[in-house]
């Protein structure tokens, strides 16, 4: 699945065939005659990553958050669930 944001942002979802059961979200910054990847991440089912791209798709159009996305250390960010 593809989102298209509004300043040049290219946002993909989706299941590598052959790979197994994960989800990943790539986002891309549209060029002149490509795309330069900007991050991947890592999904364990459809609704984390619809819901993740989702959630970039409206933060994409404010200043920085692709700056944020690119500049960040690898791995994971495990978060608490609000209780």
């Amino acid at each position: 699945m593809k989102i298209l944001s509004d300043n040049k942002i290219i946002i993909e979802y989706g299941q590598v065939p052959g790979l197994g059961s994960p989800w990943i979200v790539k986002m891309y910054r549209k060029r002149f005659l490509h795309k330069q990847l900007i991050s991947t991440d890592w999904f364990l089912d459809a609704d984390q990553a619809r819901r993740f791209a989702e959630q970039i798709a409206k933060q994409s159009g404010k200043d920085g958050v692709t700056l944020l996305l690119r500049e960040r250390k690898p791995g994971w960010t495990l978060r608490r669930a609000s209780h």
